[in-house]
């Protein structure tokens, strides 16, 4: 895939994951490959701390295999896997902590202070610690929470604002993406199923949930902010499924593996859906990630620089690969039919159609 609208977007903020991936990008040169491994890394880390963190959870290495397995089957995880884009960052980052706090519980609190500074998006991590303090009674890690809450919220200046626009059905939509309609309406069963005994990872995931539903309400809510707080709880799905599976008799068991195996098969199912319906359905979600490089490449074969466009986007994602913005050469791009055309000086020099230079 060639760099996408949002990722050139994201590659041009001063945003901190902004800085580290050009910081990257200039040890390792402005390449499709430079541009993913970073997330693609981050995704098998985050794949060790939610194994690591399910193993507190679940008693049995089988158990522990199967949600581990499951995670990393969520739609919402294998695209943010795959792109450069804030998500895979703040789920390797919401794992970190609760691993931290898991296994070396003084580490933790050195990564909620960075986090107060590093993205609003914390703010949810914060309101789901500060209730989960309240609920142990641990006025000290309150104090603590609702400190970094007010520096957080402070420092990033966080917008809450609008009327009722109808977005909520939006959210659980994009809900719906990110973990297939099947399983995350059993995913929601199992955090009420929690409620009963409700843990550290059930409040952060639970108030990311419920915190994005609220503020939908009331206005266009980005899922990024809250998505990677509530995909982390994936664990409760396998401990509330395989708690009611054993404790059954065997003779209720077969319903078990039934609905076992249509949660699989449907979440299975979606994930190559994702990756198919685009193609299927609607090209430009593709289109987007193709054609850059190919245009790139070729305009540097015929000597053609210094380039202004009629897209600024695909302006963009023609300098990612090494063109440079200038006024001598002024590129049309025309969408629809995959067509460049080039002037200089205001009269048509060349003009090709995109689709033929990716067959050669």
């Amino acid at each position: 895939m060639d760099i996408g609208s949002l990722e050139v977007e994201y590659l041009n903020k001063n945003y901190p994951i902004s800085i580290l991936e050009n910081t990257i990008l200039s040890i390792f040169g402005n390449d499709n490959l430079s541009l993913r491994l970073p997330s693609l890394i981050l995704s098998i880390f985050s794949i060790f701390l939610y194994y690591k963190i399910s193993q507190k959870y679940l008693k049995k290495a089988n158990d522990v295999y199967l949600s581990t397995f499951i995670f990393s089957l969520m739609p919402g995880f294998i695209i943010a896997s795959l792109l450069f884009n804030k998500s895979i960052y703040m789920i390797f980052l919401v794992l970190l902590f609760i691993y931290t706090f898991l296994y070396h519980r003084f580490y933790s609190y050195i990564l909620l202070l960075l986090y107060a500074i590093l993205n609003y998006s914390f703010i949810s991590l914060y309101m789901g610690l500060i209730f989960y303090s309240i609920y142990k009674k641990d006025t000290k890690f309150l104090i603590y929470s609702i400190l970094l809450l007010a520096i957080n919220a402070n420092y990033f200046n966080y917008d809450i604002k609008g009327h009722p626009k109808g977005h909520f059905v939006d959210v659980v939509l994009v809900y719906f993406a990110i973990f297939s309609p099947f399983v995350f309406t059993y995913f929601i069963y199992s955090l009420i199923k929690v409620l009963k005994k409700p843990t550290l990872l059930w409040f952060i995931s639970s108030w990311g949930l419920l915190f994005s539903f609220l503020l939908s309400f009331r206005q266009k809510i980005k899922i990024d902010d809250f998505a990677p707080f509530v995909i982390v709880s994936v664990v409760f799905m396998v401990a509330i499924f395989l708690n009611g599976y054993r404790v059954r008799l065997k003779i209720f068991r077969p319903m078990y593996r039934l609905l076992f195996t249509f949660l699989l098969s449907s979440l299975i199912i979606f994930d190559i859906l994702v990756f198919i319906s685009p193609y299927v359905l609607d090209k430009k979600i593709v289109n987007q990630f193709r054609f850059s490089k190919s245009v790139a490449l070729y305009l540097h074969k015929n000597n053609i620089d210094n380039i202004f466009c009629n897209d600024v986007n695909f302006c963009k994602k023609l300098y990612f690969y090494g063109l440079k913005k200038g006024d001598k050469y002024y590129i049309y791009w025309d969408k629809e039919n995959k067509k460049v055309s080039i002037s200089h000086n205001h009269k048509k020099i060349l003009d090709f159609y995109v689709s033929k230079l990716n067959k050669k």
